[in-house]
């Protein structure tokens, strides 16, 4: 399971540590109101006026200006800036864009994964019932993030790891177990991490999520996963979809890819990113277009059927306009 970074402290000659969330956090166990149209069902998630700033070239971060302590200047780059959602029961939201967009950036403030004053704006979940106080627990309990490419743990099985989802939950066999069904891996369950492809720690990153999130065999919470289908062969994709949103029956997805057209196949919602922020964001028939993607690409894109892929005959011409001038 990812958990939130925290800072240590000392009190009384303890060093404790305390964890405090990268940008307002808040729980509701009450409906939540949308801040866009209403969806259909109550949200699961709200985001507000998000931003993440990162320093640049070991410089020290200053504030919202990106002034440094001490009176120098800071370099910063805003890698999200002014990003707001909102995701109900029953959607899968794909934020596309090109390399460097600020994409993964936004997943990561979604979990709670920055610290301040780097990280700003508002996160919101609706809160599953939970027994524990501890904020990073009750966070555990309502979102898992998948990373783009998930720490190897060679000492432990695939099973192992999927377990390590349960670890803020409680335990639930059966909840790992489906979890490495619906990845396909379960009859590798007892293999080490090390011995599997790429492609299947992935799968087994992916089925840790689920098991962190299952409710007696029901999804709930929201799936926060950064280019999940990266190195996995295309049938084993199709099984994780399938899974994906079934699990979103009862809770939400949010994931990253520079696949438009999977995107478009999979997703009810998609937000298009550039420069760090949201140029679109609704419906994913109507957001993932040709003409919308060529601009976040800024390279020529066309549909083909239900599909959208590089235009390469108007990249060609435009490169040997380029060169006859």
């Amino acid at each position: 399971m990812d958990r939130p970074r925290h800072r240590p402290s000392s009190r009384r000659g303890r060093h404790r540590a305390r964890w405090r969330p990268c940008v307002s956090l808040a729980f509701a166990e009450r409906p939540m109101e949308s801040l866009t149209a209403p969806p259909a069902r109550a949200p699961l998630l709200i985001g507000e006026n998000l931003g993440l700033r990162y320093g640049l070239h070991g410089s020290s971060y200053g504030g919202s200006h990106g002034g440094s302590r001490g009176g120098s200047a800071a370099q910063v780059i805003d890698a999200v800036v002014g990003v707001s959602l909102t995701l109900a029961e029953g959607e899968i939201l794909a934020i596309v864009g090109a390399n460097g967009c600020g994409k993964s950036s936004l997943l990561r403030v979604l979990a709670c994964l920055e610290t301040a004053p780097r990280a700003s704006g508002r996160v919101e979940y609706r809160e599953i019932r939970t027994s524990s106080r501890s904020v990073a627990h009750r966070l555990a309990a309502v979102r898992a993030l998948v990373p783009q490419r998930p720490e190897a743990t060679a000492a432990l099985t695939a099973r192992q790891v999927v377990r390590l989802g349960r670890f803020s939950v409680g335990p639930d066999e059966s909840a790992v177990d489906r979890a490495l069904g619906d990845v396909g891996l379960l009859a590798r369950a007892e293999l080490p991490v090390n011995t599997l492809s790429g492609g299947e720690r992935q799968r087994i990153a992916i089925a840790r999520a689920f098991a962190q999130l299952d409710r007696g065999g029901v999804g709930g919470g929201v799936l926060l996963l950064d280019e999940p289908f990266s190195g996995i062969d295309p049938g084993e994709v199709a099984r994780i979809v399938t899974a994906l949103r079934m699990r979103a029956r009862a809770g939400a997805v949010v994931l990253t890819s520079h696949d438009p057209g999977l995107a478009r196949a999979i997703a009810t919602h998609a937000m298009v990113m550039k420069e760090g922020r949201a140029i679109a964001f609704g419906a994913a028939g109507e957001v993932l277009s040709a003409k919308l993607l060529s601009e976040a690409y800024r390279s020529p894109m066309r549909e083909v059927g239900d599909w959208i892929v590089p235009d390469l005959t108007a990249s060609q011409s435009t490169e040997r306009g380029r060169m006859r001038s």
